[in-house]
């Protein structure tokens, strides 16, 4: 299979405490998706097992190729076993919002972790504080 450069997808990301933010857009292909991994995957290794969270807050039209969204759908689980419990995503105003919230709807379908659309990061930040609060009390339950 061709490699091409990436294209669209992390634009920035950081993490603050149990959660990941990482900020996107662009048509993004199989390698845009493979840099977000491998970000995303440093960032929680130093989590030490702790449940985390992902605020993505998309600034524009984006939406993944089939390759780039099999790909994403492909690690989600992994991710989840990883300690992944949240995903909350902030969409822009677009035409295309409802392709892309239908996008990710089907690349977390498998994923075993919650997922949240939202209108402000501050609503999906408390949102995803609920979600980490839940999965801190599922994680004493399951060790009982």
């Amino acid at each position: 299979m061709r490699e091409f450069p990436p294209h669209g997808g992390l634009h920035r990301a950081y993490r603050d405490g149990r959660i990941v933010y990482a900020h996107g857009g662009g048509q993004t292909n199989l390698e845009g998706t493979a840099g977000y991994h491998d970000a995303l995957l440093s960032m929680v290794a130093e989590l030490g097992g702790q449940r985390w969270g992902v605020l993505a807050t998309i600034d524009d039209e984006a939406l993944l190729t089939p390759e780039a969204e099999e790909f994403m759908h492909s690690a989600a689980p992994r991710l989840t076993a990883a300690g992944r419990a949240a995903v909350a995503f902030v969409l822009p105003q677009s035409a295309t919002r409802q392709l892309m919230r239908a996008q990710w709807t089907r690349v977390f379908r498998d994923a075993n972790c919650a997922i949240g659309f939202f209108e402000t990061q501050a609503q999906a930040q408390i949102w995803l504080h609920e979600r980490l609060a839940e999965a801190d009390v599922g994680q004493v339950d399951q060790k009982r």
